[in-house]
């Protein structure tokens, strides 16, 4: 299951976007691989936000709570990920870093040869190295609204084009609720030896900021390339039917893979 990074969207969002009275419904034409189009509708709520994502799958976010429900379509199941879940994942990662065999671990590596103990520092910083983030300079307008081309490619794996507007507004008791659930999801990400990794991808991300409302990912894996693309073609304001906040009927709940990991350890 593939969602896009919790914490990075959430704060592009609250640091892009104005706030507004309504709820907002946001409708998209999705395409995959040349097949044919589909669509997909999320939600800005003024305490829940529900994201569709072109591969079927969905988040669900309780702003307040900061729970969150996600749905994997074609397998028809969901699990939810709740705060306290997020607070025992980085508590173990403390625990770990703390460990005996860890200390011991980066005492050895102060002993490595500069360019070695680099190296080690750059895989243990993860994606973030071989990430690159630049705006192309060029405008759109989707929708009604204006916005702004953006790509990022993660090495010769994929690259992600998308048209970022800070135009489309949010509904104003969610933005507190946005910071909030972002730091907190930072918190978790940047714990331990991803720590270096998260920070130096906040720094790449700072300046792109807003909503997509185009995007096409493209990613090339053992010589096979899949492209799928998604363009907003209709922005409604106004009240979220209760509907929206549901799981699809016949849906199965699944374990969080997030505690199964941990009762593994």
């Amino acid at each position: 299951m593939r969602f896009p990074t919790p914490a990075l969207a959430a704060v592009a969002l609250a640091a892009a976007l104005p706030a507004a009275a309504e709820d907002l419904t946001i409708v998209s034409r999705v395409t995959r691989d040349g097949g044919a189009p589909t669509t997909t509708t999320s939600y800005l709520g003024s305490d829940r936000v529900r994201i569709a994502q072109p591969e079927g799958q969905e988040m669900i976010v309780e702003l307040k709570s900061g729970q969150m429900t996600l749905i994997d379509g074609p397998k028809k199941s969901y699990f939810v990920v709740t705060r306290e879940d997020m607070d025992r994942v980085r508590a173990k990662v403390q625990e770990q870093m703390n460990s005996p065999q860890m200390k011991k671990a980066q005492e050895q590596m102060k002993n490595l040869p500069p360019e070695m103990r680099k190296k080690m520092e750059d895989m243990m910083g993860g994606m973030a190295t071989s990430i690159d983030v630049r705006k192309t300079g060029s405008t759109r307008k989707i929708a009604g609204y204006n916005c702004e081309n953006w790509t990022v490619s993660v090495g010769q794996m994929s690259k992600t084009e998308q048209c970022l507007t800070s135009e489309l507004p949010l509904p104003v008791q969610a933005w507190d609720s946005y910071r909030d659930f972002a730091e907190s999801m930072q918190s978790m990400m940047a714990a331990g030896p991803m720590a270096k990794g998260m920070a130096q991808m906040r720094e790449k991300f700072k300046d792109m900021k807003g909503f997509p409302l185009a995007a096409t990912h493209t990613t090339s894996v053992l010589g096979r390339t899949s492209k799928t693309s998604s363009e907003v073609t209709e922005v409604k304001r106004g009240p979220i039917p209760a509907s929206a906040w549901q799981i699809p009927a016949g849906y199965k709940k699944v374990d969080n893979p997030m505690t199964k990991g941990i009762a593994s350890r």
